[in-house]
């Protein structure tokens, strides 16, 4: 029993350890990150162009949020908080207020100064300030007091990326040639419209892949025979008892199963009249591919649109009325008529 107690103490002193505590010069780099990222989009916006680089939010979140705490290496360490400022950071990215990100350009650059002052302090010494101090009592103002925002999620991930390939293309513009008639439209309207019209193309590509295969699962399935009593009248060639089920289906409201045997009773019809061969391992496109190359195009022609309404119907489990079964009862009694057995190529199977 003692040797499971080994690995959960070991999981729980690697859920209790803490992260080592940042070093100023860290500190200091991690803010000038942020900094540089303002100092590069508040001209691009001003300019109505679309930025380049991760905006400041995305960057405070990977080189800020995971400083919790500033002190120098086996020394004490002081808890350094930045919800509040990764907050404002992100409205005021949002909504692309240049004047809040001016502010916020300046009150990093006040915290900044704040962490190099005059001379060489010592954490915890006299003289001069300590400037980890200094930075927690700046942190520790209400526009900065709040916890941690959680890491970004995958769509924000995945926006990022997609404004990275936009950045990327190279938006036709006259140089040095002010447009004052330029329409105001917000570059994060295009970003967002260019987003849509992909997600839309690629919902359509899915619909159509899937209608596709769809399809062809529907057209590689033979013909099923739902008992051994409609056997026996395939087998028999009787189309006239097959014709007289399907009335009776018809009569009691099912006329998908109706449909069904009129057009299995006109496959038997063309079988006895020589045009085709039945066979209950051939599919419904094989008939037809058989008929267009045994020269019956006459055939081919009138079974076109009862196939499609089969395949519709059965396999695509689409309601039947009484109109697709009218126009099947039609089509067979119109091939009944015709002289089918004029010329006949029988297709082997």
């Amino acid at each position: 029993m003692r040797l499971p107690l080994l690995p959960a103490l070991l999981l729980c002193l690697l859920l209790t350890a803490r992260l080592p505590a940042a070093t100023v010069p860290q500190y200091d780099h991690a803010l000038a990150q942020v900094q540089a990222s303002l100092a590069d989009r508040i001209p691009a916006l001003e300019a109505h162009e679309i930025p380049s680089g991760p905006p400041p939010p995305f960057v405070a979140r990977r080189v800020l949020l995971p400083i919790r705490s500033v002190g120098p290496p086996g020394g004490p360490a002081q808890p350094v908080r930045n919800g509040l400022l990764l907050q404002a950071l992100t409205d005021a990215d949002r909504k692309r207020d240049i004047p809040k990100m001016k502010a916020l350009e300046q009150q990093i650059a006040t915290l900044r100064a704040s962490l190099s002052p005059s001379g060489s302090p010592r954490i915890g010494g006299g003289g001069a300030p300590d400037p980890v101090q200094t930075a927690h009592a700046i942190l520790d103002r209400p526009e900065y007091g709040s916890d941690p925002f959680p890491p970004p999620p995958l769509s924000e991930r995945i926006a990022h990326w997609l404004d990275q390939q936009l950045q990327k293309i190279q938006w036709p513009h006259a140089p040095n040639t002010p447009n004052i008639n330029a329409p105001t439209v917000s570059p994060g309207f295009i970003k967002g419209l260019l987003i849509l019209l992909a997600a839309g193309a690629v919902a359509v590509l899915v619909a159509v892949l899937v209608q596709a295969l769809s399809r062809r699962q529907a057209r590689a399935r033979s013909i099923p025979l739902l008992d051994e009593a409609e056997a026996a009248l395939v087998e028999a060639r009787d189309t006239g008892s097959l014709f007289a089920l399907a009335e009776r289906q018809a009569q009691g409201g099912d006329y998908r199963r109706a449909f069904r045997l009129v057009y299995i009773a006109t496959l038997v019809a063309l079988d006895t009249g020589g045009v085709l061969r039945f066979d209950r391992s051939k599919t419904n496109w094989e008939y037809l591919r058989a008929l267009r190359a045994a020269g019956r195009d006459d055939v081919y022609q009138a079974m076109m649109p009862l196939t499609r309404d089969f395949d519709r119907l059965w396999y695509g489990l689409a309601p039947a009325g009484l109109s697709e079964y009218s126009r099947a009862v039609a089509q067979y009694q119109a091939l009944q008529a015709a002289p089918l057995a004029v010329s006949p190529t029988p297709i082997a199977s």
